[in-house]
């Protein structure tokens, strides 16, 4: 099963666009059925792979029944990505100060002195906060939806780091 694991995770984070903040379909159909036959009994994990794979339904049936920070973590991610952005921020709500929200600063801090160094006003805000703020970047996917500009670009950017970074939160398998 690590090697099905493996090749999974592979996969999604070799994809050569970031995901989509609202995503119209599966990413990968044939890869969603791979991730629906792994890990029994690491339903977080599946839940996690689900999102990253575009499948917002199923990864919202796995999430709903679980009782984690992290899971409340996912939940409010994929409600996000429905867009039901009210019900998203209940969910960052709910999660509180999540122990990744540092990681994603930090990776939303390095794409905001990289590629995406026009957005000065965000990177000024992020830096400004100390910390992460979820109910934010709620908002910044807001204005962003259906768009193709630099804020939408950087927030799909941040959004796949995010969800790698929820990946290995549920528990990825080392590299090796």
């Amino acid at each position: 099963m690590d090697a099905a694991l493996s090749e999974c995770i592979r996969r999604l984070s070799g994809r050569k666009e970031p995901a989509p903040l609202v995503p119209g379909k599966i990413w990968d159909p044939e890869l969603d059925a791979t991730i629906g036959r792994l890990l029994p009994d690491r339903e977080p994990l599946k839940g996690a792979l689900h999102l990253w794979n575009d499948n917002l339904s199923r990864a919202h049936e796995i999430v709903q029944e679980i009782e984690t920070p992290t899971a409340g973590y996912l939940h409010g991610v994929m409600h996000r990505r429905e867009p039901d952005y009210g019900n998203s921020k209940y969910w960052f709500r709910r999660v509180g100060d999540h122990p990744l929200f540092q990681a994603v600063r930090e990776a939303a801090l390095d794409l905001l002195a990289g590629r995406f160094a026009e957005l000065k006003e965000i990177r000024a805000e992020v830096e400004k906060s100390g910390s992460w703020d979820a109910l934010r970047m709620v908002d910044w996917c807001q204005e962003a939806e259906g768009k193709d500009d630099p804020l939408a670009r950087f927030l799909r950017s941040l959004q796949s780091r995010e969800i790698g970074l929820l990946v290995d939160a549920c528990g990825r398998p080392p590299r090796g």
